[in-house]
Order: C-alpha cells, then sequence, then structure tokens
C-alpha cells in the first residue's frame, strides 16, 4: 500500500509519455508519424503531438518533412554514449580499430545500424599525410558502404528489403541502385565476409569491411578500412582483408561472440 502511495505522489504522465515515445522510436526502423504513434501506445494524439515537437525542438527527435514522421537523432546516441558500460560496444571495439589504424595505415571506421542509415561510431585516423577523414556521428547510407553492406548480408533478408527501396540513391556509376540486384550482391558477402565499397560511396576510395557480431551471433557492426585507391595494389588489398578479419573477429569475441564464422577465414 505504502508503494503504491508512492508511486502516485511521484506520478509525472506527460514525461511517462515521452519515455513511451522515445522507446517505440528506438525499437522501429523508419519514421512514425504521430497519428501512428498515438494508435500504437493508446495516447492522446494531441499529447503525443506536443511531446514530439519539444522533442524535435531539444533534438531528440528528427522530423521528416516528406512522410510527417518522427525517428530518433543522433543526439541520443550522444546521450547514450556518455554511459560507456563495461560491455559497451565501442569501448570494448576501440583498442582493436586502434590496432588495424597501425597495422593498416589507413582510416579505420565503426558503423552501427540506426534505422534506414549506418552511423559512423567510431573513427581513427592513421598518421599519415592523406587519408580520408571521417566524422562520427554521421548517417550515412547502407547500400555503397562497406560497413553497412556487412551488417546487412547477416540481417534477416525479409528485413533488409524492408530496408533498403527497390530503387536505390546512386552516388558514383558503381552504386548498384536496383535492390533485386543488391540482394545477390549480398550472397557473396555472406560467404567471405568481407564487403567492398569499390568507389560506390566516393571516387578514389576503397573501402573493406567486415561484421561484428554479438553474442547471440547477430550482426550489429561493421567495420574495416578506407583507404585511397591509388594507393592499394592486389598484394596490400589482400593484406587489408585479412587484418579486417582478424579485427572483427577480436571485437565479437570481446562482446560475447562464440561462434565459428571467422575460424577458416583467419585460421587458415
Amino acid at each position: 500500500m505504502a508503494e503504491k502511495k508512492k508511486e502516485r505522489e511521484y506520478a509525472a504522465p506527460a514525461v511517462d509519455r515521452a519515455l513511451d515515445i522515445l522507446e517505440f522510436l528506438s525499437d522501429r526502423h523508419k519514421p512514425y508519424g504521430a497519428t501512428e504513434i498515438a494508435r500504437e501506445l493508446k495516447v492522446p494524439l494531441n499529447s503525443v503531438f506536443r511531446i514530439l515537437k519539444r522533442l524535435t525542438e531539444r533534438d531528440y527527435t528528427n522530423h521528416d518533412p516528406v512522410s510527417g514522421g518522427y525517428q530518433l537523432s543522433t543526439k541520443v546516441f550522444t546521450l547514450g554514449m556518455s554511459l560507456y558500460t563495461r560491455f559497451d560496444l565501442r569501448h570494448r571495439a576501440r583498442p582493436h580499430l586502434e590496432w588495424l589504424c597501425r597495422e593498416t595505415e589507413e582510416t579505420c571506421q565503426l558503423q552501427v545500424p540506426q534505422g534506414e542509415r549506418m552511423l559512423v561510431m567510431d573513427s581513427i585516423n592513421p598518421e599519415s599525410d592523406f587519408y580520408l577523414q571521417v566524422v562520427p556521428g554521421s548517417l550515412v547510407y547502407y547500400h555503397p558502404n562497406a560497413y553497412g553492406k556487412v551488417v546487412l548480408a547477416f540481417m534477416d533478408q525479409e528485413h533488409v528489403k524492408s530496408i533498403i527501396p527497390p530503387i536505390m540513391v546512386g552516388l558514383t556509376s558503381n552504386t548498384i541502385i536496383n535492390r533485386d540486384q543488391f540482394m545477390k550482391h549480398l550472397e557473396g558477402i555472406r560467404k567471405t565476409g568481407l564487403g567492398y565499397d569499390n568507389e560506390e560511396y566516393t571516387s578514389g576510395l576503397l573501402c573493406i569491411g567486415a561484421p561484428v557480431f554479438n553474442f547471440e551471433s547477430e550482426p550489429v557492426a561493421g567495420l574495416g578500412a578506407t583507404c585511397l585507391l591509388s594507393t592499394i595494389n592486389e598484394k596490400k588489398k589482400e593484406e587489408l582483408e585479412k587484418q579486417v578479419l582478424q579485427c572483427a573477429y577480436h571485437v565479437s569475441k570481446d562482446i560475447g561472440y562464440t561462434g565459428d564464422f571467422f575460424n577458416d577465414k583467419i585460421f587458415t
């Protein structure tokens, strides 16, 4: 009885509704409108609308003017990044990513799925005169992106189709824009564990990525190296592929992965 009284004394319905909305959006991979959210949460539309407007003003959600829907913004990620835990992905991956950067002398990235985009969670620059600088917090496309490809390749393929439209944005002449062709492309990645951006996002760049799996063998990130294509020969590319796979294996292992996916790729 005393516990129920305490709960009533500290009840804050507006706060509860705001948290319910944030949690609802965190589980969705596309923008949702105020009406849809109100219906799903069984909350008055006027209340949902006012909360979403305020969250957007504070940069916790983004409003898509085309669809009219709302998504969580990268500010939520920034807030969460201040609360590192022992098993935090970025924290656990950092030393391995630093190793990869030293070994390859290339810019090395860690990216994670963020709705319909990949989010650059971390990027480490080499001690070199020329390299590509990638800003953590940036949102990038899946389909022309080596790190996005390796995540999609190991996701449920029906879910992939819900993320990737039938015709995608073409950024260069090398970008695969047809979804059916892209789905076939992912089949090769599942065999090798390696994804490539061969001048598909930006001309003159080659990216080599590999997936990071969690303790449930789910793909939770892509990592690898971003290189100037003019500096890469076949021998260098083969070395990069092995190093990227080794890095992905060690990060996966550090966050609880116990599967054997990498065994025949780095131990043979």
